[in-house]
């Protein structure tokens, strides 16, 4: 009986305190809540401004190496109440090592804000594609695709009908393409399982320097084990996927608006890849551990300069797909990119949801 009571009251004083964490937390993602869509989120819309001043984005300097270590937080955050997320995150940084917390810009003196101009590429075009390293394309008429979540390696994937759609834009990019391949598609901005958040600091998926990922990845392996049929973009940078008749040339990024129909808050702008640097990135090296899965990548930040130009489409539709470059073979040329909140939207603006999606070109 004494054992039981005991029990009782620790299990009692457990409770309380989680009870309490809880409490707290929630209280902290209202206040985030009412930030994100107060009265001041937007200023007084004006249609004829679309190029934006004074954006304030997070950039690394010369030197700086990123960390960014997380778990389960990071696939339930767009699906789970946001005070489950913040307990899990919490519980996780009193467990892990201190060497793996991540870096964020107000946290670290190698990073900076800097505001920036991103210009309406509608206004001012920037180039072709090529030029450039981005355009936009006009599907002729919606996409019949709805899941936009299941994998396209599952058979009869409903997004297959969107990449059948978008093929011939492709090669009408890359006409000497020898082989495209489609590598795996999210959602950001929803709020299902899986989903992701919207990215809001300057990056590149992938660092461009071939040998500092094969080093990179000696430690921290890739996940694709043969049994998921699914290969990782590290697999297709590291040549694993080349053929003696075709080797990867470009990995690019499709990104398009799911909704509303056409997007104001949280557009993705990409920077001219002419207009960067190869010493202006900073490795930025992922992890997320699941438990018995861990993902590794290793992604760039990027350092500022005022010789980069950033652009975006103003009031992207579902029917405009942005194309850019992920990655280029034997050049440095890619598009850093970011969403970024646009203050000069109408007060109803509703918050956006889109789909991004990697392509592997061959040649």
């Amino acid at each position: 009986m004494v054992l039981c009571g005991t029990l009782f009251r620790v299990s009692a004083y457990v409770l309380v305190a989680l009870v309490a964490v809880l409490t707290f937390f929630h209280l902290e993602c209202q206040k985030e809540k009412e930030a994100d869509t107060g009265d001041s989120k937007f200023n007084p819309f004006d249609p004829k401004q679309t190029d934006t001043k004074d954006v304030p984005l997070c950039f690394c300097k010369k030197g700086d190496v990123t960390i960014l270590y997380t778990g389960f937080e990071f696939i339930l955050m767009q699906s789970a109440p946001c005070a489950l997320v913040k307990l899990v995150s919490l519980i996780r940084g009193m467990l892990k090592k201190q060497e793996d917390l991540p870096d964020f810009c107000e946290q670290n003196e190698l990073k900076k804000l800097v505001n920036i101009t991103i210009y309406d590429a509608r206004k001012k075009p920037p180039g072709t594609f090529h030029e450039s390293g981005f355009t936009l394309i006009e599907l002729d008429k919606e996409p019949e695709t709805q899941d936009w979540r299941t994998s396209s390696k599952q058979k009869d994937a409903d997004i297959l009908k969107f990449f059948d759609q978008m093929e011939p834009h492709i090669k009408w990019l890359y006409p000497d393409a020898k082989r495209i391949e489609w590598t795996h598609n999210v959602v950001r901005g929803g709020d299902r399982f899986g989903d992701q958040p919207k990215a809001l600091k300057p990056h590149m998926d992938y660092y461009q320097d071939d040998d500092a990922r094969l080093e990179f990845h000696k430690d921290r392996p890739v996940f694709s084990p043969d049994w998921l049929g699914v290969k990782a973009e590290a697999n297709y940078l590291m040549g694993e996927m080349d053929r003696d008749d075709s080797k990867l040339g470009a990995l690019l990024g499709i990104w398009k608006p799911l909704h509303p129909s056409k997007v104001c808050d949280y557009p993705l702008a990409v920077m001219d890849a002419r207009t960067i640097e190869s010493d202006e990135v900073c490795p930025w090296k992922n992890s997320i551990n699941l438990g018995l899965l861990t993902f590794n990548n290793l992604a760039s930040t990027i350092v500022h300069s005022p010789e980069q130009r950033w652009y975006y489409y103003s009031f992207q539709n579902t029917r405009e797909v942005l194309i850019f470059h992920q990655y280029s073979k034997g050049k440095f040329f890619s598009n850093p990119h970011t969403s970024f909140l646009n203050k000069n939207c109408p007060e109803d603006t509703e918050p956006r949801i889109s789909v991004e999606m990697k392509l592997a070109v061959f040649f």
